[in-house]
């Protein structure tokens, strides 16, 4: 299309017959703005500064009625009440600060990995029980401190009784549950009964307690019935060692101890949690590679000591040396040498027990300074050697075996 141009007088004209009318509407619109104004006026200071700068509340994100139903399946699940006096008493939507947040952890690391949601309130026979929901109704999450007035599902409890029966050669009718209590592990870690592991939570169960023989046995049991764990403090036995794993300790006891009057006195099923932790080393990084298996203790008329084996015997060790700093440990082997020549030779020792001692150390004029000394029991196999050394090697001193053990055992009662 051709654009005009207009001479300056045309445009001149022009603009005066179009703006006479509009100029006359303006001039309409500001009196009766201005006799408006007065109004106007006297209500702005009537509101509160903090209400005109707010912005809308966020729209409540309404929850699909397939998670609700989800919900209600879930508490129906685990209260055996029937559906009709459950009912959903809350939804609220909401953003929690992380997936430790949203599982109800009580102790969660600040990081900002949010998950959007909602909470969630049932209630029915007089209770209240609080699920979180995810967005995408993937993850749903029940308060464990709700979840602890539950009872136990009738299907879990015989799996529970059935493996400690079996464990302890006896009929499940002579074994007894004597309390459950539903609990979120951290972890899978946790749920093995790791002693040292981090706070994601994933793991939803039950801790339970079963009398066998006169002994508490502690099992953890996720809510589908698919995990079970045996605490490795309670119940183990020489009588479940597997036969590979009883046999890879004697040949190594025997080849090491030149002895044939080897027996297993102990053996209990444990989870370290790592390679280093199975190895007996002192400072351990907190990864979690678990390695299932045996403590084994074992005798001689002369010797005790004990084995970390994995489960099919394939790896097993017993030598504690890890635990000692290098120079301590070195130091410790060069005087046994040194003092009892080629019986002794490196190559043979092993570190059966090593403990650290407190120790207030005062030189004449120097003034005093506290160090931990270290303690170790070391054999060649027939003979067996206690020494205290400070913690940088530089001075170690024989000692009794007698003196070794005590420390120990005042330790543990210390403990």
């Amino acid at each position: 299309m051709k654009s005009t141009d207009l001479s300056p007088v045309s445009a001149s004209r022009l603009s005066f017959k179009s703006i006479a009318p509009l100029a006359f509407a303006l001039t309409n619109l500001m009196m009766c703005s201005a006799a408006n104004a007065p109004a106007i006026a006297a209500e702005l200071p009537n509101r509160s500064p903090l209400l005109l700068a707010q912005t809308p509340a966020p729209r409540e994100v309404p929850m699909p009625g397939a998670y609700l139903s989800a919900v209600l399946q879930d508490a129906y699940k685990r209260t055996n009440l029937p559906p009709a006096t459950l009912r959903v008493n809350q939804v609220k939507s909401t953003t929690f600060g992380n997936p430790c947040v949203f599982n109800f952890g009580e102790v969660c690391t600040n990081e900002y990995n949010p998950v959007e949601g909602w909470d969630v309130l049932v209630q029915g026979n007089n209770q209240t029980w609080n699920y979180r929901v995810d967005k995408t109704g993937s993850k749903i999450a029940l308060n464990p401190k709700n979840v602890a007035a539950i009872a136990m599902p009738i299907a879990l409890q015989n799996q529970i009784l059935t493996a400690a029966a079996n464990r302890a050669g006896l009929p499940p009718t002579n074994i007894k549950i004597t309390q459950a209590t539903a609990k979120n592990f951290g972890n899978a870690c946790q749920f093995n009964f790791g002693e040292v592991c981090t706070f994601e939570y994933r793991i939803e169960g039950w801790e339970v307690l079963v009398a066998v023989r006169g002994q508490t046995w502690t099992y953890h049991i996720d809510k589908t019935g698919a995990q079970i764990a045996l605490d490795p403090k309670m119940g183990g036995t020489s009588a479940q060692l597997p036969a590979a794993v009883k046999t890879a300790v004697m040949q190594d006891a025997i080849k090491w101890s030149r002895s044939q009057a080897i027996k297993i006195s102990a053996a209990r099923s444990q989870t370290w949690g790592n390679s280093c932790s199975f190895g007996f080393g002192k400072i351990c990084p907190m990864i979690y590679q678990p390695i299932a298996g045996w403590e084994v203790k074992v005798s001689t008329d002369k010797l005790n000591w004990t084995y970390h084996a994995n489960q099919a015997g394939t790896q097993i060790v017993m030598d504690r040396r890890p635990m000692l700093p290098a120079q301590v440990a070195d130091a410790i082997a060069q005087d046994i040498l040194k003092r009892n020549g080629r019986a002794a030779r490196t190559e043979a020792l092993r570190f059966l027990d090593v403990k650290q001692q407190p120790n207030r150390s005062c030189v004449l004029l120097g003034g005093c300074r506290d160090e931990n000394n270290w303690l170790a029991i070391v054999s060649n196999g027939q003979q067996q050697w206690g020494y205290q050394s400070n913690e940088r090697g530089s001075r170690v001193t024989p000692i009794s075996v007698s003196q070794v053990v005590q420390v120990n055992d005042q330790a543990m009662r210390d403990r």
